[in-house]
């Protein structure tokens, strides 16, 4: 194999990531075999192996790849708006945007088989862990942000509510893929954003669940914020 320089090399790698993440959503990864990958990229077997290892370390560079794409947007969408209020506003937008993309389904399709998966392959399990925790720390930064603006009030726990809302927008995508027509997506979004907003409910909700003394004390309080 000639030798490249180390920006064509980075260059060839990134084809291969794309042509591997194209077949994975296209049949899925356990279906992918790396003949199918070598076509689409327009490598050869050798060719392949010279970058990736094997076909577990072509998904954990897909995994990590994705992860690394949403991040650089979100990223660059935050830290360019004036106040997190206006961030969360270009946010909301990506989410929408994202919900609404018809590869969205092949995608949780995707994401599903890595879950799963990463049941029985500790070092898959490492690498979905290192890539959400990334997406967790970028959204516990913008919410602790939120908070030093009078965004959010002071009881609230920034990884908590990163947490929270990680979960939701994973929900979110599984319902649309398994209920189909049955998911109203655009609703359950509008409500998202009602709750995000503080406008969900009348006054204060008591849910009657136990917690550690905070500011607030006494029980979890759903309480309506502007």
């Amino acid at each position: 194999m000639p030798k490249l320089k180390p920006e064509e090399v980075e260059n060839r790698r990134q084809e291969i990531i794309d042509a591997a993440r194209t077949c994975f959503l296209r049949s899925g990864f356990h279906q992918t075999t790396t003949d199918e990958i070598c076509h689409e990229a327009s490598i050869t077997p050798g060719g392949l192996y010279h970058y990736f290892g094997s076909k577990d370390e072509i998904i954990s560079a897909v995994i990590k790849d994705a992860a690394r794409s949403a991040l650089e947007r979100l990223t660059l969408m935050t830290e360019s708006a004036g106040d997190v209020r206006s961030a969360f506003r270009e946010v909301a937008s990506f989410v929408v945007e994202t919900m609404r993309d018809p590869n969205v389904d092949n995608v949780t399709r995707f994401d599903i088989e890595t879950w799963a998966e990463t049941l029985r392959n500790e070092k898959l399990a490492a690498v979905t862990k290192e890539t959400w925790g990334l997406r967790q720390h970028w959204l516990e930064s913008l919410i602790t942000r939120g908070k030093q603006e009078g965004m959010y009030g002071s009881e609230v726990d920034p990884k908590a509510f990163a947490d929270l809302l990680l979960a939701i927008m994973v929900g979110l995508r599984l319902g649309k893929l398994l209920w189909r027509d049955n998911f109203d997506l655009e609703g359950a979004i509008h409500s998202l954003f009602l709750m995000h907003a503080g406008h969900l409910t009348n006054g204060e909700i008591n849910l009657g669940l136990p917690q550690e003394e905070t500011q607030a004390g006494g029980r979890a309080k759903v309480r309506k914020t502007a």
